[in-house]
């Protein structure tokens, strides 16, 4: 049985923050609370909105991951079609690689997720997700489906669906196919939510929220990657995805190029084409369409009951509108508003109607010129303080607005005075509220309890499938418009100027009253001794005092035993030491963190701060256990000084420093021309060929520094025409071969090779406790020159040989090693300790010298 990879978290690569304004307007379905005020329309935008809110049709297009969706389909539903369009992803990634920083894990899954939400901004579809996590490739739907649970992960697809009630749906790929098992299950789950959904006697504890639904038809977007030529097989729905929209000024698969490039943690940049490009959808289960996807569906409002004189409105709006005075159509539009607001409660049509009405009132501001926004002093504030908001309110077109009060939803705030807003006159008012003590502070829904097997736990049901919390504090701006009542609300958010990249916005948080967070991810215990285990304590949002404490496995000990901290201002830290006695089992298990306040009611906080800051995204403030991981095991090395060429970003160089190696980071230039004779062994990481192509220049300066007694040891990187017999000494390809299945047997090929046996003799308790996959990316074919000394497979397939060659040239010896070592060492793997030590610990009889 594969386990789920336990969270692991270490620092995010510090990156500046721009948001791709090309978004159109009406994204569909729920996209998250951005941070950056949504800008006002241009004339373009108005346009494409008004056509927008005649139109009530819905698809909903159903694949495993972030980056899997067809963006180009999504832009063409979206803008071409204008009908309700969400992309609903079954995991949030967080099982891939990073291409772009170190952050892997829950993190890596919330920078994927943000990825979906910036492509979804660019596209203009809506975006969900269900509680499954992505535990790394899969081989099968049957494996994926029994890790997910079946049951549970079909009903958050049914929910979705009977939450967004799609006309259409759509799969990228087909219940019957073959390659990644998370793509096929998320077809098969598709399938057959497609009938549950409807049925009440399926999930029937959903139908206290939601009513039964059945989309009029499922299709299969045939995907043929590489074909070239048209699709002739019969049957099929040809659509033209690159068709021009002259509005835009694009073409969809242009767009389609912008929203996928989102998706930079997988290095998916990709090109804005121009011209045709046909797509083919292939029939599947409900009423076959002949000619249009939307075949038999009314997408009027006369589908809503009371709504139909919407059409008629929204039609002469779109005649009457003129660019250069947008504000004239205003008094039509709020005569459509009172009727959607007026409109008795439907659970049939509330999905449409609450998303259509939120819409229009986006659509009646930007024909204002309104902006509004509300901006809190600080990005953060714990339970029981004080936050000083200032809001802001402008309309810039001439009409009669009035601005009828300001308020913090669900919080006390001093009252706003009515008045008019002059034109292009800034009114802004100044809030403060209090935070309620006992406020709980803001955890990811789907990280804020421990996972059930390869599945999140999301305590309130009504918030499966949602991308984001909802923001923390809304406030609302009731107006008066031409005698009509207008409500805007907008997030309380922070936002201050960077003096490199100017304006920024940013999440605004609830925290505890301290963070606490561990100096080192993993604690090696190499003996029975006590060791240093050091916690960092820093106040929040004031001043503070508490005790921290460490929780501890069973039969482990520290001294103190909890330690009395006082920080006297926001953001003073100061840091803890524990000495730590390790018990004699378990050779691995978490160590936590915890801050107890003085004064308070008793309640402790065992939370970290991780910032995740990268330029495509919004800066995200995330709250994670304080926790860290400590081993037990005899880990013996040979060698000192330990040089390290970073590739993606990886953790290693801190478990290789709590071997006991001195580790140095490596520049391109140190690489080139830096003095190399100090190091006993050099390490290339995860994908440092991929992301850095100076590297392949320096190579044979690496070789001859191995022939001359250096050890270089290469971490996986993918699979690149351009490394083909580049990286080693003899030749070898990488291969797209894997193990995916954590805890396969680990077959010693060869048991007397010296990586298996100095200066740590491994056997196959070393392979025990192994996270997410043995391997990825292994050498195949390789010359035989190269010593194989492990094999391992996934069941049913042939065996893997490549994923640890060695091989000595000259005075030195070189190591491809595929197995995932910047997985395991980071979740604290004793045996993956060990043999990384050997791989890494010198054998030569001299030490190198170039």
């Amino acid at each position: 049985m594969r386990r789920p990879r336990p969270r692991v978290s270490v620092p995010a690569r510090p990156f500046w923050f721009a948001l791709s304004v090309l978004a159109v307007f009406a994204a569909a379905g729920p996209v998250g609370a951005h941070p950056v005020p949504r800008e006002t329309m241009d004339a373009a935008r108005i346009r494409q909105a008004l056509e927008r809110m005649t139109i009530t049709g819905s698809a909903l297009y159903i694949a495993a991951h972030p980056d899997d969706e067809n963006t180009a389909f999504l832009a063409w539903l979206a803008n071409g079609r204008k009908v309700r369009t969400a992309y609903l992803s079954v995991t949030r990634g967080d099982g891939g690689q990073n291409l772009i920083g170190s952050d892997v894990g829950s993190l890596l899954g919330v920078i994927r997720t943000n990825e979906l939400l910036a492509a979804r901004h660019v596209d203009g579809a809506g975006q969900f997700f269900t509680r499954a996590v992505d535990f790394g490739f899969s081989k099968g739907p049957e494996e994926t489906l029994e890790l997910w649970g079946k049951e549970r992960t079909l009903g958050d697809v049914v929910w979705v669906i009977r939450t967004f009630r799609p006309d259409v749906i759509v799969t990228r790929f087909a219940p019957d196919g073959s390659g990644h098992g998370h793509h096929t299950a998320s077809a098969i789950l598709a399938h057959e939510a497609f009938t549950a959904a409807a049925d009440p006697a399926r999930f029937p504890e959903q139908l206290t929220h939601v009513r039964p639904w059945q989309a009029r038809r499922l299709v299969w977007n045939v995907a043929r990657f590489g074909a070239s030529g048209p699709d002739t097989v019969p049957g099929r729905l040809p659509i033209d995805l690159g068709a021009y929209d002259p509005l835009l000024g694009r073409s969809y698969t242009e767009i389609a190029g912008e929203s996928r490039s989102m998706h930079k943690s997988q290095g998916f940049g990709s090109a804005e084409r121009r011209g045709t490009a046909v797509n083919t959808f292939e029939h599947r289960l409900g009423e076959r369409a002949t000619k249009d996807l939307f075949e038999g569906v009314d997408l009027t409002w006369n589908r809503v009951k009371g709504a139909g004189k919407l059409s008629a409105l929204f039609e002469r709006a779109a005649r009457e509108f003129r660019p250069e005075r947008p504000q004239a159509i205003v008094p039509t539009l709020l005569e459509a508003r009172a009727i959607l607001v007026g409109l008795s409660p439907d659970p049939e049509t509330a999905p449409l109607v609450t998303e259509r009405r939120r819409d229009l009132d986006e659509l009646i501001g930007s024909c204002l010129g309104l902006w509004v926004e509300a901006i809190a002093a600080t990005p953060k504030v714990s339970p029981g303080g004080p936050v000083r908001i200032v809001t802001t309110a402008i309309a810039r077109n001439e009409s009669p607005v009035v601005l009828d009060r300001v308020e913090i939803l669900g919080l006390e705030a001093a009252g706003t005075t009515k008045r008019a807003l002059a034109t292009n006159v800034a009114v802004t008012d100044t809030l403060r509220v209090t935070v309620p003590p006992g406020t709980a502070p803001t955890v990811p829904d789907w990280l804020a309890r421990p996972p059930v097997g390869a599945s999140f736990e999301v305590a309130d049901p009504s918030r499966i499938g949602q991308p984001e919390n909802a923001p923390v504090l809304t406030a609302r701006f009731s107006m008066t418009v031409d005698g009509k009542p207008f409500v805007l609300d907008s997030p309380v958010v922070h936002r201050w100027v960077d003096p490199v990249h100017g304006e920024r916005y940013r999440d605004f948080v609830i925290v505890p009253p301290a963070f606490v967070s561990f100096e080192d991810e993993v604690t090696l215990f190499p003996d029975p001794s006590p060791r240093a285990v050091h916690v960092i304590a820093s106040a929040t949002d004031r001043a503070t005092a508490g005790r921290v404490r460490l929780e501890l496995p069973a039969g482990w000990t520290a001294e103190p035993a909890e330690a009395r901290v006082a920080l006297g201002r926001a953001g003073a830290d100061t840091t803890i030491e524990f000495r730590v006695t390790p018990g004699a089992v378990p050779a691995s298990a978490r160590v936590g963190a915890v801050f107890v306040p003085e004064g308070g009611d008793g309640r402790a906080y065992a939370l970290r701060l991780v910032e995740l800051d990268y330029p495509h995204i919004p800066l995200q403030a995330l709250l994670l256990p304080a926790e860290a991981r400590v081993v037990r095991a005899e880990v013996l090395h040979a060698g000192r000084n330990v040089g390290y060429i970073m590739g993606s970003g990886d953790a290693v160089p801190e478990a290789l420093r709590q071997i006991g190696f001195a580790v140095t980071l490596l520049s391109d230039d140190d690489v080139e021309h830096g003095t190399l004779s100090g190091f006993d062994a050099i390490v290339v990481g995860v994908r440092a060929y991929n992301t850095r192509p100076r590297l392949l220049r320096a190579q044979k300066r690496l070789l001859d520094w191995v022939e001359k007694g250096g050890r270089l040891v290469v971490q996986y990187n993918t699979a690149d025409g351009g490394l083909v017999d580049r990286l080693g000494p003899y030749p070898f390809t990488i291969s797209r071969d894997r193990v995916t299945v954590e805890d396969a047997a680990m077959r010693a090929l060869l048991p007397g090779h010296p990586l298996l046996t100095a200066p740590n003799r491994i056997d196959e308790d070393d392979f025990a406790g192994w996270v997410q996959e043995r391997g990825l990316y292994y050498a195949n074919p390789f010359d035989p020159r190269y010593e194989a000394p492990l094999s391992a497979n996934d069941p049913g397939e042939t065996a893997k040989d490549g994923g640890l060659l060695y091989a000595r040239h000259g005075r030195g010896a070189f190591v491809y090693a595929a197995h995932a070592f910047f997985r395991q060492l980071p979740a604290g793997v004793p045996g993956a300790y060990r043999l990384f030590a050997n791989l890494v610990s010198r054998d030569a009889p001299t030490g190198p010298g170039l």
